[in-house]
């Protein structure tokens, strides 16, 4: 039997964003405008927005990871939850952190085909990793002591192009970032790509990136404006003005 105060007690459905990195720093206050607290902000009264980064983590090791966080329904319900791997995964062959495209298709599958995922059938946005910077990159895998290039623009566009075989194959949503960051810039298919070396680096394209891999805030602003791009189109339902506030405003509040 309920107590009392269990009756009243009314939880919030979760918002749960599931990455590498960029996920992970999205929370960062000094960015200015990150992904995490824009949702926050967008879902507020509605939804627990939970950030579930993991700086370094490719889909190899998410598919390990998640069934050790991921709520049961019992726990709590998951309305909505991101898939964003891949910027790891793309790393050159050679690196420690590459996954192969075939293997990282196959990881992204399980996640979403995962019995844990199945018991809570959330929304999912499955994200394609965001385009990089190889002039930036010169300076970040210098940092990190790396003698040959972790990365590379043409790269990473097969994994972006790997996370929408997958979306198509499975019917789920795919939020396009690596589209939206080059839309942002004008880009058009069959042009030279913008931040690789067959481009002069331009500013209005390293303006996305504080090392040609993670995001400033203008990044951020891509990313998140991309997600409720798809929420408005998918589930327009349950963009954050047509929900209700779980609990009332002020002048219908208890009292």
């Amino acid at each position: 039997m309920a107590t009392e105060e269990e009756a009243l007690y009314k939880p919030y459905d979760q918002f749960i964003l599931f990455g590498d990195s960029i996920t992970q720093m999205s929370s960062d206050p000094h960015m200015g405008f990150g992904l995490f607290a824009a949702l926050q902000d967008a879902y507020s009264r509605r939804l627990d927005v939970i950030n579930r980064g993991f700086g370094g983590y490719t889909s190899g090791h998410a598919i390990k990871v998640f069934p050790k966080f991921f709520p049961t329904p019992e726990k709590a319900t998951v309305r909505f939850m991101t898939i964003f791997f891949g910027a790891n995964d793309a790393c050159l062959p050679g690196s420690p952190q590459h996954v192969p495209l075939d293997v990282y298709k196959e990881n992204l599958t399980r996640i979403i085909q995962h019995p844990a995922t199945v018991a809570q059938n959330p929304h999912i946005l499955l994200l394609t990793p965001p385009p990089v910077n190889e002039y930036q990159l010169q300076g970040f895998d210098e940092s990190k002591g790396n003698a040959h290039p972790s990365r590379t623009a043409a790269f990473t566009k097969e994994y972006a192009e790997a996370v929408r075989e997958v979306g198509a194959s499975l019917g789920v949503p795919v939020v396009d970032v690596w589209k939206a960051f080059m839309s942002a810039v004008g880009w058009k298919e069959g042009e030279p790509l913008p931040g690789s070396r067959d481009l002069p680096n331009l500013d209005q394209f390293a303006r996305f990136f504080t090392d040609g891999l993670h995001l400033t805030a203008d990044g951020y602003r891509v990313l998140f404006d991309a997600i409720m791009e798809t929420i408005r189109a998918k589930w327009p339902e349950e963009e954050p003005t047509a929900m209700d506030m779980v609990h009332p405003a002020w002048p219908e509040a208890p009292r």
